[in-house]
């Protein structure tokens, strides 16, 4: 049932495991699984197909990223969406679609969205009964596969069975229809598939400044210098600076991942700028900067200039340096390592500013 990115979680008294699925019987996940976090008091574990795990502790239900940091109680930053009766189910389970699935300890199985608000009952206010009895027996773990297959163990003996999910028309059983793939499955606690969706590092990123836009342009005035002459003859002066702008950039974090506890995060890459004679965003590759991706970013733009100023008898001249500030939005690709080691791309957006364009002007002023 595994397909390029799932993996298995399980939890054993309140540590929580993770690693790749058993590819033959001889693999033992539990030599090659990490520990990724702490579930204490946790009853029913479940994984949505966004990888987000619902966890139920007591009569509450949590909702919350998968667990990434081996010393942290993952409730402590778990989100509560239920408050009651969810000690009174044996077992709860998502299909690929996110529709949630739940065995009650009567044996009764039902169906509904996922919960979303703790002061809303999910059992007797939104979930639907599809099944009438003995699913309890068959409760000891359950789970659809990325192929829509209901997957069951049972509890009695460890047996784990494959079948079509049963609807609320079906007049035949469960077992009749389903494939016995095992035995002695009984001996976990709790487990469940879902997908990694821990970042741990970057492989490599793309600006695409084809896609961007320059959201804003805006004049900025970086020095001003006024030249007073009292005398009945012309001055000369020369109006000489030098400044350093600082230009502040995020990559959006709506990628939907989990970032590893301690990883770094960080890559070469080229500095997107406002090419002055177009108007448009392009990309420096000759000049690198080490973007990090869970901050800010902090870049540097130095301006200089040296001109000369004539200020005639008895008036005065101010003079001004001006850039314009450009705010830019451009998307990215990124290919990323999670965890567990497979490599995905996630689409995003990164936003920053550039200067560009110095401007030197002059104009009367009077003290």
């Amino acid at each position: 049932m595994a397909t390029p990115d799932t993996i298995l979680f399980a939890v054993r008294g309140s540590s929580a495991s993770a690693g790749l699925p058993p590819k033959n019987i001889s693999d033992s996940f539990y030599d090659r699984s990490t520990i990724v976090g702490l579930l204490n008091n946790v009853s029913k574990i479940a994984f949505n197909p966004d990888g987000k795990l619902f966890a139920v502790r007591g009569a509450e239900l949590y909702r919350g990223s998968m667990p990434s940091n081996a010393d942290q109680d993952w409730f402590s930053t778990a989100k509560r969406v239920g408050k009651t009766n969810w000690d009174s189910l044996k077992l709860i389970i998502f299909d690929p679609q996110g529709v949630l699935y739940a065995a009650t300890k009567d044996g009764e199985f039902y169906k509904g969205p996922a919960p979303s608000n703790e002061n809303v009952s999910w059992l007797y206010g939104e979930a639907t009964k599809v099944g009438t009895s003995g699913w309890r027996v068959l409760s000891h773990f359950m789970t659809v596969s990325p192929d829509g297959a209901l997957w069951c163990v049972d509890s009695s003996n460890g047996n784990i069975y494959k079948g079509p999910i049963p609807t609320k028309d079906d007049t035949s059983c469960y077992l009749d229809r389903a494939e016995k793939l095992g035995y002695s499955y009984n001996m976990y606690p709790l487990m469940s598939f879902t997908i990694d969706k821990t970042m741990l590092s970057i492989v490599s990123c793309e600006f695409l400044p084809e896609l961007g836009k320059i959201t804003s342009q805006n004049t900025e005035v970086v020095q001003t210098q006024i030249y007073v002459n009292r005398s009945s003859s012309p001055l000369k002066h020369t109006f000489t600076f030098s400044k350093t702008l600082i230009e502040i950039s995020a990559f959006s974090q709506d990628h939907g991942f989990t970032l590893a506890v301690g990883a770094e995060l960080k890559f070469k890459g080229g500095v997107p700028f406002i090419a002055e004679t177009e108007a448009k965003i392009s990309v420096n590759l000759s000049t690198t900067h080490n973007w990090n991706f869970k901050e800010e970013n902090r870049t540097q733009t130095t301006f200089s200039s040296s001109t000369g100023v004539e200020v005639p008898a008895g008036c005065a001249i101010r003079m001004i340096a001006s850039v314009t500030k450009g705010e830019m939005e451009m998307p990215y690709r990124m290919v990323i390592r999670t965890l567990f080691g497979f490599k995905t791309t996630i689409p995003g957006i990164w936003r920053g500013v550039n200067h560009y364009n110095l401007m030197v002007t002059q104009e009367d002023y009077k003290p």
